[in-house]
């Protein structure tokens, strides 16, 4: 009798462990991409930060090739904010905008793919269609924006320029990829003023 009441006990245990036990992995995994999604946040607020000092002022920058430039350029830019983001993978499709979707990512026809994201180097407007759109440098080495992006205006005196990023947070859950579709768009931007001397 006693043998059969230990039994008994036992499977009970194994019953309500795997009753409970998809339960605590999720919540398990949840918490795990929810950190990540806080951890990729910061870094990219601190990048747009870093972008945005790099973009306002006068200093001497070296390009890839050696030479030396006092003012700052879009690939000044786009390297500093690559730098502070380490884990990211950032690109610019249009440096200087416009941002799509008036620069509201939901609902976005346009945005980056899963675990990448996007720089803008834009006027503080929220659509970024404004202009001084640039840093004093201009482009730099970076390519002349394609069709339909805005052409470089750069900025002079204390005017603002915003950097923007939009990442495409992807979590590690499927059941949690599924809920969200794959579309949580993380975004930070800094907006610092000029500090060219003209």
């Amino acid at each position: 009798m006693k043998q059969g009441y230990f039994h008994s006990q036992r499977s009970q245990g194994l019953t309500e462990f795997a009753i409970i036990a998809p339960v605590i992995l999720l919540l398990t995994f949840g918490i795990i991409d929810f950190g990540r999604g806080l951890y990729f946040y910061i870094t990219l607020q601190q990048a747009a930060n870093e972008g945005a000092r790099v973009a306002v002022r006068a200093s001497y920058f070296i390009d890839p090739g050696g030479s030396t430039h006092q003012w700052p350029t879009d690939a000044d830019v786009a390297t500093a904010v690559q730098q502070h983001a380490v884990t990211e993978n950032l690109a610019n499709p249009c440096p200087n905008g416009p941002i799509p979707n008036g620069g509201n990512p939901v609902g976005s026809p346009s945005l980056p793919p899963s675990n990448t994201g996007w720089i803008f180097i834009t006027d503080p407007s929220s659509a970024g269609n404004g202009t001084p759109n640039g840093p004093r440098g201009g482009l730099g080495v970076l390519p002349a924006p394609g069709p339909g992006c805005n052409a470089i205006t750069p900025a002079v005196g204390n005017e603002a320029i915003k950097v923007t990023l939009w990442f495409n947070f992807q979590p590690l859950t499927p059941l949690i990829q599924q809920a969200v579709g794959n579309r949580i768009i993380i975004t930070a931007y800094a907006v610092y003023r000029a500090e060219y001397s003209n």
